[in-house]
């Protein structure tokens, strides 16, 4: 699924003052939220746990291609420049077990109705992948120092960027889990957010040499989500039909918070050209996750779409390339 709004472009001004712009990024992504149930674990002692899955950590890579026209509008807005982006995003984890001596690993169809014991060996994988799309519409303002009667007015090395940006996000996890023993069961679920939303930022810029840059980003936004899940599970049972076949269908809507935080150091190469380190953070107070039915014998609630929070870090590089004036 489960990795951003006015985060997923350059932070502060950009590398012209007229004309086209370019840039590419890529690094680190960490989605922290509700982790997936997989499979059961009963100890020899009897007591009963579940194998939890946390596909956390992964790559990001995004693009984006801007237009600048300072002191003017753009399409009749009051903006000074347009830029559209995409990131893409995946994480992924898997976690395998062996029943202990006197131990058992176990698993529930997919409605929660049948429970299948006597597992010698079980393993689950999770894989979240994201794809995000939007539109900043950005306004640069410039702080000016002034000269003698002369000279025209200097802009100062501080200015401020203040960013409106609807944006779209797909979200797609999948898990996979099997169980083996004298007849091998199996469960699966695809669960896909989709996030409909609207970020406003404000990005200070400070440039502390004629050189190196620091920059910020702080944004908050409301996003409308839908969520659609569906699980399965099967079995190499002899029997017909077989006891642990099941599908079930599980969805939820709504409308979530988000926020964005983020740091950059940016170096200026050439007149024309920006490398930045940056490393951001986007919280999402509501994202779709699969919950199995779990391991408890006497627990028979079916599989089902859980919502959480979420946690999105991004640590990574950013090259931006400008094609016009360069400032």
């Amino acid at each position: 699924m489960a990795a951003s709004t006015a985060a997923h472009a350059d932070m502060g001004s950009a590398p012209v003052d007229i004309g086209l712009y370019g840039g590419i990024e890529g690094g680190f992504l960490h989605q922290s939220t509700e982790a997936v149930n997989g499979f059961g674990i009963v100890a020899p002692g009897g007591s009963i746990g579940e194998a939890l899955i946390e596909p956390e950590n992964g790559w990001f890579a995004g693009g984006m291609i801007g237009y600048a026209r300072p002191n003017t509008n753009l399409m009749g807005l009051p903006v000074s420049r347009i830029e559209g982006y995409v990131l893409f995003g995946r994480t992924e984890d898997n976690v395998g077990a062996s029943a202990a001596p006197y131990g058992d690993l176990t698993i529930k169809s997919a409605d929660g109705y049948a429970n299948v014991v006597g597992g010698v060996r079980a393993s689950t994988s999770v894989e979240r992948r994201t794809i995000e799309a939007g539109v900043r519409f950005e306004r640069d303002e410039y702080s000016y120092e002034g000269g003698s009667l002369k000279d025209e007015p200097v802009r100062s090395n501080r200015n401020l960027t203040r960013v409106l940006s609807p944006f779209f996000r797909y979200m797609e996890e999948d898990t996979e889990t099997e169980v083996r023993g004298c007849c091998s069961a199996f469960r699966s679920a695809s669960v896909d957010n989709k996030m409909y939303g609207l970020m406003a930022a404000i990005e200070p810029e400070y440039w502390h040499t004629s050189r190196i840059a620091l920059v910020g980003r702080l944004g908050v936004g409301v996003y409308g989500y839908s969520v659609d899940g569906s699980f399965r599970s099967y079995s190499q049972s002899p029997f017909i039909p077989d006891p642990f076949a099941a599908s079930v269908s599980d969805d939820e809507s709504g409308v979530g918070f988000r926020g964005s935080l983020g740091a950059a150091l940016k170096f200026k190469l050439t007149e024309a050209s920006r490398l930045e380190t940056f490393a951001e953070a986007d919280y999402f107070s509501a994202v779709g996750t699969a919950a199995f039915s779990n391991a408890i014998p006497t627990n028979g609630r079916a599989s089902h779409v859980e919502i959480d929070d979420m946690w999105e870090l991004r640590a990574g590089v950013r090259l931006t390339i400008g094609f016009g004036d360069a400032r």
